[in-house]
């Protein structure tokens, strides 16, 4: 069975995987599904995983998850977790789940959640201007703006 999160969030220790996954839940990006899967792993992958852990791929529903999810956070690195969830929306773009507008707000959400530097929200800002414009007949055309949505993304997230 293929992972519901993405692997690369292996690498990560488990403050900055909690921060990727916590903000994924709280913004719509990804499914509570997700974080249980990645924490069932981690049991799996250790000989004495933490209670933490435990208590993220137990969680009975949306809210236990995310409160369990948030006690892990003290540590993460919001910056990595925000550059990862930017090339999660990114794949959610490219495969047809999300228009580019869905992406661009959520784009602009994660980086203000994830802290990261000013420079990408206003970027990403910018962006969502141009859609409203798109779709008010103002400006530009939707595959442009789609390319620059493309080209923000890849900028902005962390590769894969």
């Amino acid at each position: 069975m293929d992972a519901t999160y993405p692997t690369y969030v292996d690498i990560a220790d488990d403050a900055t995987a909690c921060a990727f996954f916590w903000t994924g839940l709280a913004l719509g990006i990804l499914h509570v599904d997700a974080g249980r899967e990645w924490a069932f792993a981690r049991i799996d992958a250790r000989d004495t995983p933490a209670i933490e852990i435990i208590e993220i791929a137990t969680a009975r529903d949306r809210d236990a998850a995310m409160e369990a999810l948030q006690a892990v956070t003290y540590n993460a690195e919001w910056q990595t977790a925000g550059r990862w969830l930017l090339r999660e929306l990114l794949v959610q773009f490219r495969s047809g789940r999300r228009s580019a507008l869905e992406t661009s707000r959520a784009a602009m959400q994660v980086a203000s959640t994830a802290r990261l530097p000013e420079e990408v929200y206003y970027a990403l800002d910018d962006l969502d201007d141009e859609l409203v414009k798109l779709a008010n007949g103002i400006i530009g055309t939707a595959a442009e703006i789609k390319v620059e949505l493309v080209d923000a993304l890849e900028k902005y997230s962390c590769a894969a």
